[in-house]
């Protein structure tokens, strides 16, 4: 069992690609592995493709980002620079075409998938339930967790991203009930939607709703900044990691973004996540290698790594 895993990097990402074997070492020589994001069916194949590169501790999941399913800005960390190899964004996702994907590697999940409103409008918030819905199936069909995106306006403080997502997850949960009255026990259990919220940013009732549905919430290298002055959504992450319990509890990097303190300013990558832990334990008045080890354990039942 390691000591760290990263629930969520992206070190299938242009932004290493010249470095990307090094950076992986890196994370595995500090007793750290690592789950590759898929964000479209590229970055999704090429993050399959990597867990055959290492005999263990890196793993990936496939799936379609909320902001793919739209035209969007060219993120250059993401896919490399403008014009070379670049992949259209409005990606239609194909439950079919992703499931493909788990013959060629070691799957551990469906996702990023979700809700994002930053930048939203009717029609994309339209697209993205509908990529979502899609891949909330697909992962009840495999029988894999969900590792959800879920980003709120920063304006528009009449939206919530957490309460609609979380509207879906049960809609569906629901509908799968209903339909299954002669499905046998154990099969009903497999199709149980389950997963973590990464980058966890919303509030302590977001959170604990979540939980409440039998999801994981996880936290990134950002709670470890001083506190954001003029916070419209008035996020305490302190109160958060507090009041959650430690069973509940992740942590990821979101590699290359995000990176935590000390390496704030820095490409971030799968090595940091200690940094994140360690911020975690000091909030919550523990040992680090406590919660560190709670933490893996956390990870491994739901992602059965």
């Amino acid at each position: 069992m390691p000591k760290y895993i990263d629930i969520h990097a992206h070190t299938n990402f242009k932004a290493f690609e010249e470095d990307r074997d090094a950076v992986i070492k890196r994370a595995l020589d500090n007793d750290t592995f690592v789950i590759n994001i898929g964000t479209q069916y590229d970055t999704s194949k090429k993050a399959v493709e990597m867990t055959n590169e290492y005999s263990e501790g890196v793993y990936a999941t496939i799936g379609l980002h909320p902001i793919h399913t739209d035209a969007s800005y060219h993120d250059v960390e993401e896919l490399g620079e403008e014009g070379k190899e670049f992949v259209s964004r409005g990606e239609i996702f194909d439950k079919d075409k992703y499931k493909t994907l788990t013959k060629l590697g070691k799957v551990v999940g469906v996702g990023e998938c979700g809700l994002d409103y930053y930048h939203m409008n009717a029609d994309t918030v339209a697209n993205q339930k509908v990529a979502f819905i899609g891949q909330i199936e697909l992962a009840s069909e495999l029988g894999l967790p969900l590792m959800l995106h879920i980003r709120n306006n920063e304006e528009d403080l009449t939206t919530n991203a957490y309460r609609d997502t979380l509207e879906i997850l049960k809609k569906h949960n629901d509908t799968f009930s209903a339909g299954a009255e002669n499905v046998s026990h154990d099969k009903n259990l497999k199709n149980k939607t389950r997963g973590v919220v990464h980058f966890f940013a919303g509030t302590l009732e977001n959170a604990r709703a979540f939980i409440d549905f039998g999801f994981y919430i996880s936290f990134a290298g950002v709670i470890t900044y001083p506190p954001k002055k003029n916070d419209p959504r008035k996020i305490n992450y302190e109160e958060i990691i507090r009041e959650l319990p430690l069973d509940r509890i992740m942590a990821d990097t979101d590699s290359p973004y995000v990176a935590p303190v000390p390496h704030r300013g820095k490409r971030n990558e799968p090595v940091y996540v200690k940094e994140i832990v360690a911020k975690i334990a000091e909030i919550k008045g523990l040992e680090k290698e406590k919660v560190a080890a709670q933490i893996v354990l956390n990870i491994k039942n739901l992602f059965k790594v």
